[in-house]
């Protein structure tokens, strides 16, 4: 059987919609907060920025906005695997893990 390719952009379109989307849910409210005190609010904010960033990166033709925002949030998202690493496998891992995979497909493929 052979791959259906007229979906790969639909595909790629809804990756950074639903990253951008969880990006937004899970640290929305620590921006809200406004507490300019704490780091987790200036992680929150990078997280919620680099996504907002890798989305827009879909409307260059240039991959260099998608690319470098990618990156940024592979990294962020390995230090929050780090600042929450257990030794038991955990629903968060596991889901930062997978992020993790699709920021750094961002990374490696662009605007393809």
């Amino acid at each position: 059987m052979k791959p259906v390719k007229s979906l790969l952009q639909l595909s790629k379109w809804l990756l950074r919609i639903t990253l951008l989307t969880w990006l937004v849910l899970q640290h929305g409210q620590t921006i809200l907060a406004l507490q300019y005190q704490t780091q987790s609010f200036y992680i929150a904010l990078a997280f919620v920025l680099f996504g907002t960033l890798l989305f827009a990166g879909g409307f260059t033709s240039k991959p260099s906005l998608t690319v470098i925002s990618a990156l940024l949030l592979v990294l962020l998202f390995a230090y929050s695997l780090y600042l929450g690493f257990v030794p038991a496998v955990t629903t968060g891992q596991v889901l930062n893990l997978l992020l993790l995979s699709v920021s750094m497909y961002f990374m490696a493929a662009g605007n393809k």
